[in-house]
């Protein structure tokens, strides 16, 4: 299993910012291999499952020696063999993980980098990577709604978390998540091109018929965008406690300021 210096495609959406539906669109696109929700520091579906069930990368007999690699070694051997196909290895971050404590086991303390960078340096990937942001009021009302274990999460600790991310990623092209749903073919061939990954007008009815990846798609409480077979916006929840208390917050403001929000 030799490994390539194939180029990878990332791109970062925190939790409840539109990255299923980014994922899907991408991945409805053959040339195009979408790994879901990955990061060095835990993975909603594993990189070996993802790679031999949903990107046909790995075969049963090389699983268990693929598996057993580093992270960074993982993602290289991927890159180069979906290189080899004549398509493009995405990796769909999964930097939630790395600013907001509490997301994916219990009494976990987040670095507050991007990780996945450091991985793909170390392991001398190149990388061209992108941002799909959210309001940050929008983010904060949705975790706290979508999720039990996060209904208590103070907007400080939100705020504090989703500015440390903000400040992380905001040097990369920005694709507001808001914007993409108003004018969904602008904005995709804006982030493909960004990603230098392949772009298709056929993602505006394919993306529904995807379902090789993670996220609200699967959940168990349906989301009112989960499982539309259509791009459309979604009104901000303005009238609820925690969207009124996120505006106001100078964390989340100035996150937003970073992402290229006015006010």
């Amino acid at each position: 299993m030799g490994d390539s210096g194939a180029e990878v495609s990332v791109y970062y959406c925190f939790a409840r910012s539109g990255g299923t539906l980014i994922n899907r669109c991408l991945g409805c696109i053959p040339e195009n291999l979408v790994l879901s929700e990955v990061n060095p520091m835990g993975s909603i579906v594993t990189v070996e499952s993802q790679a031999q069930n949903w990107l046909g990368l790995v075969g049963a007999a090389d699983i268990d020696q693929f598996a057993a690699r580093p992270y960074g070694e993982k993602i290289s051997f991927l890159a180069g063999a979906a290189a080899a196909l004549g398509k493009r290895l995405i990796v769909r971050d999964w930097p939630t993980l790395n600013f907001l404590g509490g997301i994916h086991w219990e009494y976990f303390f987040p670095s507050g980098v991007l990780e996945q960078d450091l991985y793909l340096q170390r392991y001398g990937l190149r990388y061209h990577s992108a941002v799909v942001s959210r309001r940050a009021a929008s983010v904060y009302e949705s975790l706290t709604r979508s999720f039990a274990h996060l209904k208590k999460l103070s907007v400080d600790d939100f705020g504090s978390a989703y500015l440390a991310y903000a400040q992380a990623v905001a040097l990369f092209p920005v694709i507001h998540f808001e914007e993409f749903c108003e004018a969904p073919e602008q904005e995709f061939r804006r982030l493909c091109a960004a990603l230098h990954c392949s772009f298709s007008q056929e993602f505006v009815t394919g993306f529904s018929r995807f379902i090789n990846c993670t996220g609200d798609n699967n959940l168990a409480v349906t989301s009112r965008g989960g499982n539309s077979e259509q791009i459309l916006p979604l009104a901000d929840n303005r009238e609820t406690d925690a969207w009124k208390i996120a505006a106001k917050d100078e964390q989340c403001r100035e996150a937003d300021r970073l992402f290229g929000y006015g006010q």
